[in-house]
């Protein structure tokens, strides 16, 4: 019998931990969505989906976020990065980094062009594991928010992005063709 004067028990080392509350952060900046991509990494998830129109919006150019990405890879080798772009036209030209690390990891690295039917459009958006996310609105002023372990905030956006990447092309070559 537990007596109310004692401090509860420890938890065994066995024990599962706690499930951590859901959390939302505002974005209101490009420094605020930085923050937020750093705090989505650093929970290095096995999955990360990331959709934008050319995925620009993310910094896939920047060697602070490539970093991010190559760590998390090299932490763990079932992860894998999904990227769905409508044209990929500044991954190709711009995204050097990028290109680079999928040449590096090909099975960890998967960038697709949305179908023409189905585009990611406005949609800005990472999704980590099944339960975090980051949604955006960018444009001059860059908006939205970050949601910290909330499955039910995450899954239509995961949901979204799965039935666009199932109906998206082929993955796009590792390097450019004929070279």
């Amino acid at each position: 019998m537990n007596d109310p004067l004692l401090p509860p028990p420890a938890p065994s080392p066995s024990a599962p931990p706690a499930a951590l509350p859901p959390e939302r952060r505002l974005i209101g900046s490009r420094a605020e969505m930085a923050a937020a991509m750093d705090a989505l990494l650093a929970l290095r998830p096995r999955m990360l989906r990331i959709a934008s129109i050319d995925g620009s919006h993310f910094g896939l150019d920047s060697r602070r976020v490539m970093d991010a990405l190559l760590e998390l890879l090299r932490h763990d080798h079932q992860a894998h990065v999904r990227v769905l772009v409508d044209d990929p036209t500044w991954i190709e030209t711009r995204a050097a980094r990028l290109k680079l690390a999928q040449r590096r990891y090909p099975q960890a690295i998967e960038l697709r062009v949305a179908a023409v039917d189905d585009p990611v459009g406005e949609d800005v958006i990472m999704l980590a594991d099944r339960s975090h996310s980051i949604d955006v609105r960018a444009g001059r002023l860059v908006t939205g928010e970050l949601w910290l372990t909330n499955a039910p905030r995450a899954q239509p956006l995961l949901a979204g992005f799965d039935r666009r990447w199932d109906t998206a092309a082929h993955n796009l070559p590792v390097s450019p063709l004929g070279l």
